[in-house]
């Protein structure tokens, strides 16, 4: 009887040893897939990201012209004084536009009286004026080329008293 139970005994210490290999076996294989998982993730992610730098087509921008720098008043009895800079097309129009300052400056100056000193203190009123100042300014440039040239407008000084 006595080898009966150390038998019994034996085979159960065995049928440990493989459970405790298996949950081993199952532990080592789970963190090996998470592992490859986190690293495919990873590959995926860094991967995906270089196609779109690669897609990426920066625009065209032409030269850009300095505009000057305009004094007037604002419709509230204040005064500004703007410098401004304009971001062309491709072509450089620089011969084609100088002919048009006055009309340009003309058009800035009646933009801007139509202004308050309260409402030009807004980050978003300036971008407002950008955008309108673009539209108008292209109407003058546009009879001249054909074209709407004037992408942007950048502001050099912007001085309100």
């Amino acid at each position: 009887m006595a080898t009966a139970t150390k038998k019994a005994e034996e085979s159960s210490a065995k049928e440990e040893k493989k459970g405790s290999k298996k949950k081993l076996i199952l532990i080592i294989l789970l963190v090996v897939l998470a592992a490859g998982g986190g690293g495919f993730g990873a590959l995926t992610f860094l991967g995906s990201s270089k196609p779109h730098k690669a897609a990426f087509v920066p625009p065209k921008v032409g030269p850009i012209y300095g505009f000057g720098t305009i004094t007037t008043n604002l419709s509230d009895g204040h005064l500004i004084q703007l410098g401004m800079s304009l971001q062309l097309g491709v072509k450089d129009l620089t011969t084609a536009i100088t002919p048009l300052n006055k009309d340009m400056t003309d058009v800035v100056i009646t933009d801007l009286s139509g202004w308050t000193y309260a409402q030009l203190l807004s980050p978003i009123a300036k971008l407002t004026l950008k955008k309108q100042l673009i539209l108008d300014l292209n109407k003058i440039v546009k009879v001249a080329t054909g074209k709407n040239e004037i992408t942007d407008i950048y502001f050099t000084s912007f001085i309100m008293q």
